[in-house]
């Protein structure tokens, strides 16, 4: 046998040595002197003599007197320690505001805004259980599509032997909740191809789980694809028993024909802005908030027939914090330049006063409000001017005081018709190719002068 090397395989010598003398394979003489002193493998002995006063292995009296401290007043100090912290998150967390127009949704078809022909259509179906297996709910957004949905997926699960849904029984709760195992929401426009509708119909072939009805709520579905459409065709026609499918769209002139003619199409008006004004009023009394009725017309003719629109702007007024809230909190709100300044701009146009014009135009400008807001504004000012010249009450149809027309009748009532409606043309079309261009306000400018040497 060959000799090995007294060096090899490599343990240094001094390890040799250590373990010839009976050291522990080379532990330090330092520890094995602790451990024979009873210090328990080199302990410090300040941290044996924590242990040994009861001070949890050495931990600071800050740290404890900080855990005294919140339990004894049940404050927010936790003692440093990691699960402490993550309850106290937690806490907070549960607290996290919603939005209003998620807080506020309808929990029941009596409360769904200025779509009355389609409630009760449903509503006769649910309790004459003559539900249909689709349906298409097409309109603008902000309209109700959704909502009306989830209303009807409550509707043909309610546990109520009253009017359904009733919005309070186990079903509706779990439904409103997005909880409820046989409603099953699909957003079209992120899943929409071949391969999620292929899942989908596969899982259709389940019964249902908890409720009557399994209830496929599919959202922006003018967003499927070709190929998607074509292997939904025969699930939507001869769906199984007690399936129900709901597309909702907002450009139903999108849909394949062959989808179309599959479901009941309902078309979702826009809301009247008197609606969304009385329901705003409903909703700001729930908050204790004061609102004048001048300030939710105002924020109901901004929404131009949308729900969520005008609930969202309500939300920025509300966020101001004051406890009643005016007409010129919302023209702050939404950005708009007022009355006041609209009326000048249009009054120095029609006087012909190209400089004057030029100059509150900028003045608009600079006091950062959009240039397709102002013409927006500026139009909408003109039309009130020339519908005044022709109705005995224009109030009736304006969203304006009777001050503010009679000052518009003052300011406008030497021009003619004719050049008020050109305007208004001309406005309407640079409104239109503003949206492209990189530099509107130069347009607007162009504009101005071209009217006020006409």
């Amino acid at each position: 046998m060959p000799q090995v090397h007294p060096a090899l395989p490599g343990r240094p010598q001094w390890r040799k040595a250590a373990v010839a003398e009976g050291r522990s394979g080379g532990r330090p003489q330092w520890r094995k002197a602790a451990v024979a002193e009873g210090r328990s493998g080199g302990r410090p002995q300040w941290r044996k003599a924590a242990v040994a006063e009861g001070r949890s292995g050495g931990r600071p009296q800050w740290r404890k007197a900080a855990v005294a401290e919140k339990a004894k007043s049940g404050g927010n100090r936790t003692g440093g320690t990691a699960g402490s912290g993550r309850k106290e998150r937690k806490k907070m967390g549960d607290k996290c505001y919603e939005a209003i127009y998620r807080r506020f949704r309808p929990m029941t078809f009596g409360k769904v805004l200025g779509q009355a022909h389609i409630v009760r259509v449903l509503q006769r179906q649910i309790a004459a259980g003559e539900a249909l297996h689709a349906y298409l709910f097409a309109g603008t957004r902000g309209t109700g599509k959704t909502t009306m949905a989830r209303l009807f997926a409550k509707g043909v699960n309610c546990l109520s032997d009253g009017e359904r849904p009733c919005g309070a029984c186990e079903n509706c709760v779990s439904i409103q909740n997005g909880t409820f195992i046989d409603v099953v929401e699909i957003d079209a426009a992120s899943h929409n191809g071949v391969d999620d509708i292929r899942e989908l119909t596969n899982s259709v072939i389940y019964p249902p789980t908890v409720g009557r009805q399994r209830v496929f709520i599919i959202d922006e579905a003018h967003m499927l694809t070709s190929a998607a459409n074509n292997a939904f065709l025969k699930t939507l026609e001869e769906p199984p028993e007690n399936t129900v499918f709901i597309l909702a769209t907002t450009e139903p002139g999108k849909m394949i024909a062959t989808i179309r003619s599959r479901c009941m199409t309902f078309e979702f008006k826009r809301v009247p802005a008197a609606v969304i004004a009385a329901g705003m009023k409903d909703i700001v009394g729930e908050l204790g908030i004061g609102a004048d009725d001048d300030a939710l017309a105002l924020i109901a003719a901004c929404a131009d027939g949308s729900v969520r629109d005008g609930l969202s702007i309500l939300e920025q007024c509300v966020a101001v914090g004051k406890e009643r809230m005016t007409r010129e909190d919302v023209l702050e709100a939404i950005g708009s330049a007022g009355d006041e300044a609209v009326a000048a701009l249009s009054g120095a146009v029609l006087a012909g006063d190209a400089a004057a014009a030029l100059v509150k135009f900028n003045e608009i400008l600079a006091a950062g409000k959009d240039v397709r807001r102002v013409m927006e504004e500026w139009i909408d000012y003109l039309r009130s001017a020339l519908l005044i010249k022709y109705l005995d009450k224009p109030e009736a149809i304006l969203n304006r005081s009777l001050e503010n027309i009679a000052e518009i009748r003052g300011l406008t009532g030497g021009i003619d018709e004719k050049v008020l409606a050109q305007h208004i043309v001309r406005l309407s079309k640079l409104y239109n190719e503003s949206r492209w261009s990189a530099h509107p306000g130069i347009l607007a400018e162009m504009l101005i002068l071209e009217l006020c040497g006409e």
